[in-house]
């Protein structure tokens, strides 16, 4: 019995304190207390988890830029060493090979020719291989979608495509985007040593130094994509290559170098040498290349008139042997002379006529006159060959009195004889238009002058 009072006593005080316990349990500050703080550390921790993630974002973004612009520059270096010669206009290029979504011009590469089997690199007699008749261009054009400051340009590449070995395949050809998000403007300045022939020239987020003779090229490139709101990702990378093909326009005996030759030896180290047939035959060589804007529009062999003439020109300039006197005039409203007064060929002389014919573009009018008149009286002048597709006067101011040209060249060759110098002779060719016939300009100055008129369509 009073083990049972004892018990129900205990279980009674044990239900009170436990009711005492419950109302003694949190208030409601204290709830609201803990619950700023823990929102405080929540907020914090989300912070430094967002700068984490959006650090980890920017850094990928970061080396994606920077991946992709290395790898394009490693692309066009590449193919700089695997080129003859570099280009830098889109003047340089024949007319045919200009597309009509050009974008802006950055760089071009003239290939070697190519094999269309790997046997063609083990017999000398096998034919199976294709010229490639289009240089590389690489070109920049806008991309439109980019929302970013100053604007974004993409990198196109159009040429020949590459098979799964890295050869180039002539018969096919295409246009690549080599790489998106090139800066408006370069981020960097990227000297180049003009001192020593070097030049520069800047497209948009580009840089391109190129050296004389167009034989090597550096490129620096600026590109940017944007992170988050008015923040941007700049990288700047930069390479240069050297093109390793021989480039044979730039390619003379060079065994000869600085030795004269006898009157009686042919100018050419592998004759015959000849500008449309018509070959040189004295070793004090001049040449007239008519760069007025007709010469765009008519044709001569396939191609557009200049393009034909410069490469005929630089052809036979290619095989000339040093020592020969040199010459080359530019002519249309007025003549241009590439020097002062004719040069004996050596490599030098060489590589600059060819890089001075390559860059010829058209414009003007046709008026060889005062130019051929100059060349008249040079002493190192004896043969001439003029090229030109155009209508001009055959009569004028020329010796001090109004007369036909060609007579007036008649008396300058009296002129010369009397003084112990050789007669000028005047090769003409006519392209795309006759102008050998009877009463036609260039006709009359060949026969006046013991040459020869040829017309080529």
């Amino acid at each position: 019995m009073h083990r049972l009072k004892l018990f129900n006593y205990l279980k009674k005080r044990f239900s009170r304190r436990s009711k005492q316990k419950v109302i003694n349990g949190f208030t409601l500050a204290e709830l609201l207390v803990a619950s700023a703080i823990s929102a405080v550390v929540l907020s914090i921790a989300y912070s430094l988890v967002n700068v984490i993630l959006t650090s980890n974002k920017n850094d990928n973004t970061n080396i994606a830029l920077s991946t992709k612009i290395e790898n394009a520059l490693g692309f066009v270096v590449d193919e700089v060493k695997s080129s003859k010669n570099v280009i830098s206009s889109w003047s340089d290029l024949p007319t045919r090979c200009i597309p009509q979504n050009k974008g802006e011009f950055v760089l071009g590469l003239t290939l070697p020719d190519q094999a269309l089997t790997n046997d063609s690199y083990k017999n000398k007699t096998n034919v199976n291989w294709k010229k490639v008749d289009c240089p590389i261009v690489y070109s920049l054009k806008q991309d439109t979608s980019y929302k970013g400051r100053g604007g974004s340009f993409k990198l196109f590449r159009s040429g020949p495509q590459l098979d799964q070995k890295g050869f180039y395949i002539p018969t096919k050809v295409s246009e690549t985007l080599i790489s998106d998000r090139i800066k408006y403007q370069p981020d960097d300045v990227m000297p180049c040593n003009t001192a020593e022939g070097w030049t520069q020239r800047k497209v948009r987020g580009i840089i391109i130094c190129t050296s004389p003779f167009n034989k090597a090229a550096e490129i620096g490139i600026s590109a940017e994509t944007v992170l988050q709101a008015n923040k941007y990702s700049t990288v700047t990378k930069s390479s240069g290559g050297y093109a390793k093909i021989q480039d044979e326009n730039l390619i003379g005996d060079i065994g000869s170098s600085f030795f004269n030759l006898d009157n009686n030896e042919q100018p050419c180290s592998s004759p015959p040498c000849c500008v449309f047939g018509r070959c040189s035959t004295t070793n004090e060589q001049t040449y007239y290349i008519d760069v007025s804007l007709s010469m765009s529009w008519c044709s001569a062999k396939g191609k557009n008139c200049l393009e034909a003439a410069k490469e005929e020109v630089i052809g036979v300039i290619a095989k000339l042997k040093n020592g020969v006197m040199l010459q080359v005039v530019k002519f249309n409203g007025y003549s241009t002379f590439l020097w002062p007064a004719s040069k004996a060929v050596n490599p030098e002389t060489k590589a600059q006529a060819i890089n001075f014919v390559r860059s010829l573009r058209p414009g003007g009018g046709t008026n060889p006159w005062n130019g051929l008149m100059k060349s008249m009286q040079d002493q190192n002048v004896s043969q001439i060959i003029l090229i030109s597709d155009g209508y001009t006067n055959s009569s004028g101011s020329c010796n001090g009195k109004n007369q036909k040209y060609a007579d007036c060249f008649a008396q300058f060759n009296k002129q010369r004889e009397g003084k112990g110098w050789d007669p000028v002779k005047i090769d003409s060719i006519s392209l795309g238009l006759d102008f050998c016939k009877k009463g036609g300009w260039m006709g009359e100055i060949s026969n006046k002058t013991n040459g020869k008129c040829d017309i080529i369509m």
